[in-house]
């Protein structure tokens, strides 16, 4: 069917895509926290710059691989079925049909798109769009952008941001790229929450601009905190797969952010919430 050959060809497309600019980066950086810190003063041979760079494309394809084995077998199949047993099948059944193929090619195409925005990200040639602007119309853009995706009865989403706050220059549509992903990770992940706060605060003196997304949910154990920005991590595999992420949303947050020189960092303690925090440099 045409649905499983556009499925592929998005798919292939993506990773022949990824694969051409992630080969011309000499290494990766997402995993730089978990290294001995003499390795990291000491200059790699040009072998083991190799080597390395060999074990992260590894490493991608078997969790690509892993990620897509699940949809692309739904949607391959019930194509199949709508295909081979039109005639027999009850309206209802091809309607459930056709639910379930395009609720799995949304989810391929998801990660298509996520994995070619890592690959512009990780380019050597990319450079941010920064602009003099206002982070607070962003993240009001942003939180209104998703409230219709609450509960209305149970769930909210709060502003506190810093009544101070000049234009400075950052890149508008990547840090909103930033908040959606934060907000999209708590709607998805965060269970049993009430209230999502995105918070601002401007330290002149150090002429940066921190922001928090904290929500009060379940939280996520310690052990699994120095892993959430890596590729494809999930503290609930199951229910993250459900849930329709691709696992990719807080290794762009993480890129971003660097791009821009700041940094982001995560604290949690359970039964009383998460809290994502990142900062920005902030010259007015």
């Amino acid at each position: 069917m045409n649905i499983w050959g556009l499925v592929m060809a998005l798919l292939g497309l993506g990773l022949a895509f990824y694969f051409l600019l992630h080969s011309r980066r000499p290494a990766a950086k997402e995993n730089t926290q978990n290294l001995d810190p003499k390795l990291e003063m000491e200059p790699e041979s040009e072998k083991e710059s190799v080597d390395r760079l060999d074990n992260v494309r590894r490493d991608f394809v078997a969790n690509v691989s892993h990620e897509l084995r699940t949809p692309v077998a739904i949607v391959k199949g019930f194509a199949e079925t709508l295909d081979d047993d039109y005639e027999e099948l009850s309206g209802k059944k091809r309607r459930e049909f056709i639910g379930k193929i395009r609720k799995n090619s949304d989810r391929l195409c998801s990660l298509v798109e996520d994995l070619l925005q890592l690959a512009e990200l990780e380019s050597p040639s990319h450079a941010l769009t920064l602009k003099k602007g206002s982070f607070a119309v962003v993240a009001k853009t942003v939180a209104d952008r998703f409230h219709d995706r609450l509960d209305q009865e149970t769930q909210s989403i709060r502003l506190e941001l810093a009544e101070k706050e000049d234009f400075f220059h950052f890149d508008h549509v990547k840090i909103e790229r930033v908040l959606e992903n934060l907000l999209d990770n708590a709607l998805r992940y965060a269970r049993d929450f009430s209230i999502i706060t995105i918070r601002t605060f401007i330290d002149a003196k150090a002429g940066e601009l921190r922001c928090e997304v904290e929500e009060d949910g379940y939280g996520i154990p310690e052990k699994d905190l120095p892993h959430l920005f890596e590729r494809f991590y999930r503290v609930d595999k199951g229910r993250s797969r459900e849930s329709g992420g691709t696992g990719l949303g807080l290794s762009i947050v993480k890129h971003v952010v660097e791009l821009h020189g700041g940094s982001v960092t995560v604290r949690s303690e359970l039964e009383k919430g998460t809290t994502f925090s990142f900062t920005l440099p902030y010259r007015s």
